[in-house]
């Protein structure tokens, strides 16, 4: 099947104008005053509203739901393609494929390195590759490994770079420059109009206002598909809907239900592991990839692998990059910290945007509501 759409649609709104990347949105409220709303894939809303809860709650039943989505999607597509990012969420999908003899054309992972020796900066990913790569003639066709260039790199060079859609999508600013998912994700030896490329991007999220759950979403890694073509999110799945439901009670009865905003990575560290197989997901084995020791942070531009990135670059003798990409932090103070709700600031060295939520539906004990 080939589909000349994206198979999530999101954006973000302002006004009359919708854009797929926030710093453009930033620029057109200044113009106008209109606020970026995040519009989430209308078609998925409105598929997981009245959905009832599963009578099976079980890791099983919700793992059966995922494969059943593969499935379906590996009869409709000439090339099925996945991205690895060697997390629970990309690792199970790629075990229940081969698990089920779900053929992948194309596994891929974007790299942290240049080096394609480095084994530190890499390490998270490594597990998820080799277990992949044992695969190779049966159940995955290929493997690839993205490393980025000096030339990928050279991007902060450019005026205005952050607001090019081939650079950044969504509400990322990339901690590592080169890592946002729209830079590699059509990096492939297949024909991209006759594949679809599959995510683990993302879990769902529930927000609990005054004791009442309600699911909602914000503009996280999911964000960064933005307009990309042939992908899709596997677990916002419309064609699925209760994939996503189950998900959504899975770690709704096993959280610490007193937070504001309750997600795998909101929840104490003792609850996760528990959370992973409630959800119908696969611990890869390791605590420091499960627990995203390596490469989560609040500011991208603080994690690990992003301090690993900018290490190497120092030791090329390209201090240059990191300060042209230090200038695009300082600008974007200067041009955007005086929006309403639009950037956080650290020591007024590094930023973030303020997340950007989609529609609520409530969460009650038997179904969703509408």
């Amino acid at each position: 099947m080939s589909r000349s759409h994206a198979l999530f649609d999101q954006c973000y709104e302002c006004g009359d104008k919708k854009f797929h990347n926030i710093w453009q949105a930033f620029n057109y409220q200044k113009q106008t005053g209109h606020f970026p709303q995040y519009r989430f894939d209308q078609e998925f809303i409105e598929s997981i509203k009245n959905i009832k809860r599963p009578k099976n709650l079980s890791h099983q039943y919700i793992k059966n739901l995922i494969v059943t989505s593969l499935k379906k999607l590996r009869s409709q597509y000439q090339y099925l393609r996945l991205a690895l990012g060697g997390g629970t969420d990309s690792y199970s999908i790629l075990k229940y494929c081969v698990q089920n003899d779900i053929y992948l054309d194309e596994v891929f992972t974007y790299m942290v390195s240049i080096d394609p020796n480095n084994v530190k900066s890499n390490i998270e990913y490594l597990p998820a590759i080799n277990y992949a790569k044992q695969h190779i003639g049966k159940t995955i066709g290929n493997v690839l490994l993205l490393h980025p260039t000096i030339k990928d790199y050279e991007c902060v060079f450019e005026k205005d770079w952050l607001e090019n859609t081939n650079y950044v999508r969504g509400s990322l600013l990339p901690g590592r420059i080169t890592n946002a998912v729209s830079r590699w994700y059509d990096k492939t030896n297949v024909p991209l109009d006759r594949s679809l490329t599959i995510f683990g991007l993302d879990k769902p999220y529930i927000e609990n206002i005054n004791g009442k759950m309600y699911w909602t979403h914000f503009d996280l890694a999911t964000a960064e598909l933005m307009g990309c073509q042939h992908t899709l999110p596997l677990f916002f799945d419309k064609n699925n809907p209760e994939l996503s439901v189950a998900m959504t009670y899975g770690l709704l009865e096993n959280s610490d239900k007193s937070k504001n905003i309750i997600g795998f990575d909101t929840q104490p560290k003792d609850k996760k592991t528990k959370i992973i197989e409630n959800m119908g997901l696969e611990s890869t084995g390791h605590h420091y990839i499960d627990q995203h020791l390596l490469g989560k942070s609040v500011f991208d531009n603080k994690s690990i692998k992003a301090s690993l990135a900018k290490k190497e670059l120092i030791n090329l003798g390209r201090q240059d990059i990191l300060d042209a990409y230090n200038t695009t932090i300082e600008n974007c103070i200067k041009k955007y910290s005086s929006l309403p709700h639009a950037l956080e600031i650290k020591n007024n060295k590094t930023i973030k945007t303020v997340a950007r939520y989609t529609e609520k539906i409530p969460i009650y004990q038997d179904s969703f509501g509408c």
